[in-house]
């Protein structure tokens, strides 16, 4: 029997149709509705208006990728829910297994259509969505943020008992209020320097201190200096006060490898949402196939409901793939398990669930 039969075309011709209206009608309500949301931030509220070319060019054009992205997996499941339960009541699947398919081989078109999805997702998080996301984040700190400012209390461990703290970190400005930097050799402060504020110069790679105060303490005593203003280099760089997780989404594959490795070093405490991203990257559009396996026997049978009932049925098991990702995410950022578990543990318990589902529908 040849692979691309009239049936494996008709199926993945559906597949993909279906698929395409599904998550487009689902990003123009998205659109509609980030628009109305940000309708104040478009007419200038936050000072700045852009114009129709950067709203249109600058955000939409890189707002939506990551949608479609985001909402492919689930939309695969629906899609294939809805065309699925359709040919089951038009008794094309029961036509397609008296011609002598098994569910396996029925099985074959949908995989190589969601693999096309997850193909796709795996370009999109890979390589349009970094780039489009600088662009987007970038829009968003020019007209709807009010200069990017991180959370207080940043403690930074830089290694070799070097250690880094700041009230404030500004990241437009590149300037760290109430800053303190600290040396120590094994238990004992060696060298200490506060200061009001801290700009870091990226031309000269310095740090430009203003009302400072240093401490040298050494085997002759302590030495203390204080001014107004000095530069000096420290082994501090303003990425170390990234608390913005979302910049990950900027970077490219070996950025965010050579970022990650990076934060470890400095012994980051957010270095838990740098890896969920990292392993989400490919996590994500694997859910595609995952989710198609466990769609296609929820919805090749005929039950009394209808497909109303297949439908809602479907949409209830996507959306509990959601909540076990959030809650997964959540045990991995606060510890509980590893990150590339909290990122895989949802794929892995819906693989069980698609083997049990494709073994009750061989029977």
């Amino acid at each position: 029997m040849r692979f691309f039969s009239k049936i494996d075309r008709y199926i993945i011709r559906n597949f993909l149709l279906t698929f395409l209206v599904a998550i487009s009608l689902i990003i123009a309500i998205t659109v509609v509705f980030d628009f109305s949301e940000k309708i104040d931030g478009f007419m200038g509220k936050y000072g700045k208006i852009p114009t129709l070319g950067e709203v249109i060019f600058d955000y939409y054009f890189n707002f939506i990728p990551y949608f479609v992205n985001l909402f492919s997996p689930l939309f695969v499941f629906i899609s294939v829910i809805y065309f699925t339960s359709r040919m089951a009541y038009r008794l094309e699947i029961i036509s397609i297994i008296t011609t002598g398919w098994s569910y396996t081989r029925l099985l074959w078109p949908f995989i190589l259509a969601s693999t096309v999805v997850a193909a796709m997702s795996y370009g999109l998080t890979n390589v349009v969505i970094p780039k489009a996301n600088e662009g987007r984040l970038e829009f968003e700190n020019t007209y709807f943020r009010k200069g990017g400012v991180s959370s207080g209390d940043e403690h930074i461990a830089l290694g070799n008992q070097r250690f880094v703290y700041a009230e404030s970190f500004n990241i437009s400005q590149n300037l760290a209020l109430k800053f303190c930097f600290t040396q120590k050799e094994g238990l004992r402060l060696v060298y200490r320097i506060q200061a009001h504020e801290a700009r870091y110069d990226s031309l000269r790679d310095v740090w430009t201190l203003r009302q400072y105060l240093a401490r040298h303490i050494g085997s002759e005593g302590e030495r203390i200096r204080q001014g107004e203003s000095m530069d000096t280099t420290l082994n501090v760089k303003p990425a170390d006060f990234i608390r913005n997780v979302k910049i990950v989404e900027t970077m490219s594959n070996e950025e965010l490898a050579d970022f990650i490795e990076f934060q470890r070093s400095r012994g980051s405490n957010f270095l838990p949402y740098f890896l969920i991203e990292k392993f989400g990257r490919s996590a994500n559009p694997i859910a595609a196939i995952i989710l198609t396996l466990i769609a296609v026997p929820i919805s090749a049978r005929k039950i009394r409901g209808g497909i109303g009932l297949q439908l809602a049925f479907g949409v209830a098991l996507a959306f509990a793939y959601v909540f076990l990702q959030k809650v997964t995410v959540s045990f991995a950022l606060n510890g509980v398990i590893s990150p590339w578990l909290g990122v895989w543990l949802p794929n892995f318990i819906y693989v069980v669930i698609a083997f049990i589902l494709a073994k009750f529908a061989q029977r």
